[in-house]
């Protein structure tokens, strides 16, 4: 089934989307400017679907979800078997049968959150299902197009994809936050190396969340970061976006990018903030990739609001490449993973000068 997603144009192109029923019978999504008609080829055999589980630590005070079907994923395949390519043009079966597509999303034959009915009692421990989804979103047919290798277009294209998702998935009822990220790079435990993201619908807030939410009820900490950073911590800026080396930066070369009017999330846009968001989204990518001379290494999160509605959430993009400085490696050791406490070696304001001469 193709449809034009209601009210989106993205400048002169519209933007179409396509629900393909898949063997399983769950969705593959195809998002594009051109509709998308082709006749699929073989698809993937259909496996047993994941059924994983929570345990509460009572410890740290927070959930940790188990599925054991992870091992069975695909990892560090050739390029002529990458699951992600289209699977018509290998003539192999992949995860989306066709020649051709220009932004893709299905959900995870492996996922770590899934709504199930199978419940798992241990004794004196506190269990629940790991009610929620979990998808797989690839950015591009091209086996190594990167966000920074990708025309604006297409990043343009990805953020509308990532918001039609948000309007989905939070108006179900076993879900209450969702995250689309990115891993980037073996050092983020990236087993395949087609780019692509994921969106995590949780069945709870996360911890990490929970505690922006109760922070921005205090104040928004963003507007006030904004209105009191000095130029030095600035990576890159236009009228609507701003892309920053927080002073507080747990990471050498941690950026956030912010847009400059409070939002709740990414669906609050206009067409011009998406635009400034999509470009600064580009070259804060292409800027790590020119500061250390190869792809870089990074992890990637959406920080929105738990609720399409929410007066006093700031919508955020966190970037965490693990390096300490230059390509050297930042490992979470004693203190970060102990007591979590992350110790620094480099300024947040070294290193956004550094990174401002890659990033303009």
């Amino acid at each position: 089934m193709n449809h034009q997603l209601a009210g989106k144009k993205n400048y002169m192109n519209k933007i179409y989307k396509r629900s393909f029923k898949r063997n399983d019978n769950k969705e593959l999504l195809l998002y594009g400017y051109k509709e998308h008609n082709e006749t699929p080829a073989k698809e993937l055999e259909v496996v047993d679907p994941s059924k994983p589980h929570m345990r509460w630590n009572p410890s740290r005070q927070e959930w940790v979800t188990y599925s054991p079907t992870r091992k069975n994923r695909t990892a560090f395949p050739p390029k002529e078997y990458c699951p992600l390519c289209p699977g018509a043009e290998l003539d192999f079966p992949t995860e989306i049968p066709f020649k051709n597509f220009e932004v893709a999303i299905f959900p995870n034959r492996w996922a770590s959150f899934n709504t199930h009915n199978d419940n798992l009692f241990i004794n004196e421990l506190e269990t629940k299902n790991s009610n929620g989804q979990c998808e797989v979103v690839v950015y591009s047919a091209k086996h190594l197009d990167t966000i920074a290798q990708m025309s604006l277009n297409r990043v343009e294209l990805l953020l509308n994809a990532w918001i039609d998702r948000y309007k989905a998935l939070l108006n179900k009822d076993d879900i209450k936050y969702v995250m689309p990220f990115e891993n980037r790079g073996e050092e983020c435990g990236v087993t395949l190396h087609h780019p692509h993201g994921q969106i995590y619908a949780y069945p709870f807030i996360p911890p990490v969340i929970q505690k922006e939410l109760e922070a921005f009820k205090k104040e928004n900490f963003i507007l006030n970061l904004m209105s009191s950073l000095e130029d030095k911590y600035y990576t890159y800026q236009d009228e609507n976006v701003i892309a920053t080396v927080p002073p507080f930066a747990r990471y050498a070369y941690e950026i956030w990018i912010i847009p400059k009017r409070q939002v709740a999330g990414p669906w609050e846009l206009n067409i011009e903030e998406k635009k400034s968001f999509s470009l600064a989204l580009q070259k804060v990518v292409k800027g790590y990739d020119s500061l250390i001379g190869r792809k870089c290494p990074y992890i990637m999160g959406l920080h929105a609001a738990p609720t399409f509605k929410d007066p006093d959430f700031h919508f955020h993009i966190e970037f965490y490449p693990p390096l300490r400085h230059g390509d050297k490696p930042k490992i979470l050791a004693g203190s970060e993973s102990m007591a979590g406490v992350f110790i620094m070696d480099v300024l947040p304001e070294d290193s956004a000068k550094i990174l401002r001469e890659h990033t303009q």
